[in-house]
């Protein structure tokens, strides 16, 4: 009697197990399940050119359907042509995927470099690029080398079941965050604004908006146990009403005055890096 206990309870217990894994549903299936509906409703608010009820369907969209799924493993490729399996990253994953025809508004890629910069220890970010290996080289140099640059080009890749949902499901830019074990915790689009606008507003719009993907994967991270105690999230980048008000002949504030001069130390050294690497080939 008390063996037949004992396997009444191992047996419930590999029973649970089995459950809560199949529980583990990828993100290829949930967007499969979901995206003719999705797109039904967004063609028809596009036609009434309703953006406020397009956020809100792409909104519903992932936080009802697509957060807390798994995604999917697949194939990308480096500069270098090693292909590397998505399952290979061990960190938490920050993910935009991207195309080299895409324009990033100016303060954009300096936001994220910055971001990186500080989390990288914590947080793999990686910009998937759907392209060719020749169309990413020529953007390499604008990156950080702490943001880990990769491509899929459809025509070579084998992983075309989320290839396909990856990039023509969603579109992109794209941003998505997943933590250690590829579950998606949020997914979000790339802010986007007026080309008119200046170097240092656009810095501050992308850091804010870059920033609250950052934090999603430290709060995470801080929650299982897993962060270093050192480690605090970005905070947004703002401008006090003080500081707003004294503005110099060209209508900038100090930060912005702040901003501008960093992204041109920045553009220095990007320049005279890549003159050094050309003087070594």
């Amino acid at each position: 009697m008390k063996k037949l206990l004992i396997l009444g309870i191992l047996f419930l217990y590999f029973s649970n197990i089995v459950a809560q894994e199949e529980r583990r549903i990828p993100f290829s299936t949930a967007i499969s399940a979901h995206i003719v509906k999705y797109n039904q409703k967004m063609d028809a608010v596009y036609r009434e050119n309703d953006m406020e009820r397009a956020t809100f369907l792409f909104d519903s969209l992932v936080t009802n359907h697509l957060n807390g799924t798994y995604m999917d493993n697949f194939t990308v490729n480096t500069i270098k042509e090693e292909p590397v399996a998505f399952d290979d990253y061990e960190k938490p994953i920050f993910l935009i995927t991207y195309a080299a025809w895409c324009v990033p508004g100016v303060g954009e890629i300096p936001a994220l470099n910055d971001l990186a910069d500080r989390f990288h220890d914590q947080i793999d970010f990686i910009v998937l690029f759907w392209d060719t290996k020749e169309n990413l080289k020529s953007k390499s140099n604008e990156y950080s080398q702490n943001i880990k640059l990769v491509y899929v080009d459809e025509k070579t890749n084998q992983d075309s079941h989320i290839v396909n949902k990856l990039k023509h499901a969603l579109g992109f830019p794209m941003m998505y965050f997943m933590d250690e074990e590829r579950k998606v915790l949020n997914i979000q689009k790339i802010e986007t604004h007026h080309s008119s606008e200046t170097i240092s507003n656009s810095y501050n719009i992308h850091f804010n908006s870059l920033s609250k993907g950052v934090s999603l994967i430290i709060a995470d991270l801080d929650a299982k146990g897993l962060l270093a105690d050192d480690v605090e999230a970005p905070e947004e980048e703002t401008t006090s009403k003080s500081r707003k008000d004294k503005r110099d002949a060209d209508g900038r504030t100090e930060e912005e005055r702040n901003i501008d001069e960093e992204y041109e130390r920045y553009k220095r050294e990007k320049d005279s890096l890549k003159k050094r690497r050309r003087r070594g080939n």
